[in-house]
């Protein structure tokens, strides 16, 4: 007969890592160190080292006010890599392409991972000259208009935190470089929905994006649109503006979002 005790290769401070992870994986809000105890029935003690360990390698982070300890994105980077896609791109393709098929501008589809947001797709424009952006290629979050939706759609302390943590580095005349300026900006989009890149990163080029949110009401990704200030014109940006709304809402009612 087999032996039915453990296996002799189990680790118990991983198994316990891993139970934790998934433990806070349901929970967006967060758990404090004394909830995770009570739910694991482990020591506060293995606890307390296990997150603080998770928190020093970045797949965990504290809401210093609170307390409560939450994933962080690097935990998503992995899950992309092992996924190759994910649910959230085979979402978006579609509703992409009709954006793409009507504004004929290449349609962008990023998510916010540390101080970056990262491109995970796009439908290239069908005009002569339209924008092709890398997948994988990493855009500052003070100069576009994904960066100032996501800033805009995230809990103020998590926004607190990141905004400490980078530069606003002046690319051209029109790029915001202080934090009170652009506060104010994220009000405006928060207001209106949708966020403009009015060739603040670079001269000639304008954005505008919209968040996608996930079914726990957290903003997942942001889908925009690229193109020559010359077509992106003043007159048509609101317009343009809520066309990527109507593509973004889209997207979450997919993903389980309910308004």
């Amino acid at each position: 007969m087999k032996n039915s005790s453990p296996n002799k290769y189990n680790i118990p401070i991983l198994s316990k890592g891993m139970e934790l992870i998934e433990l806070i994986a349901q929970y967006p809000q967060g758990l404090t160190i004394q909830e995770i105890v009570n739910i694991l029935g482990h020591s506060k003690t293995s606890i307390y080292r296990i997150v603080c360990s998770l928190e020093e390698m970045g797949y965990l982070r504290k809401n210093l006010q609170k307390g409560l300890f939450s994933l962080t994105r690097k935990m998503f980077k992995i899950g992309l890599s092992t996924l190759g896609t994910t649910t959230i791109i085979e979402h978006s393709y579609d509703p992409m392409r009709r954006l793409r098929d009507k504004l004929r501008e290449t349609v962008v589809l990023g998510t916010l991972m540390g101080t970056k947001i990262v491109i995970l797709e796009q439908v290239i424009g069908s005009h002569h000259f339209s924008f092709i952006l890398k997948p994988g290629m990493g855009v500052c979050l003070h100069a576009s208009a994904p960066g100032k939706v996501f800033l805009a759609n995230i809990e103020e302390w998590e926004r607190n935190e990141i905004l400490s943590k980078i530069e606003f580095p002046k690319y051209t005349e029109r790029t915001i470089t202080n934090t009170v300026d652009f506060l104010l900006e994220l009000d405006r989009v928060k207001s209106q929905g949708y966020g403009v890149d009015m060739g603040e990163e670079l001269s000639g080029v304008r954005c505008i994006g919209a968040p996608i949110f996930n079914l726990a009401g957290k903003i997942a990704a942001s889908v925009w649109i690229s193109g020559p200030a010359e077509r992106l014109s003043d007159e048509l940006l609101d317009e343009y503006g809520h066309d990527v709304i109507a593509c973004a809402n889209e997207i979450s009612e997919k993903l389980g979002f309910i308004k």
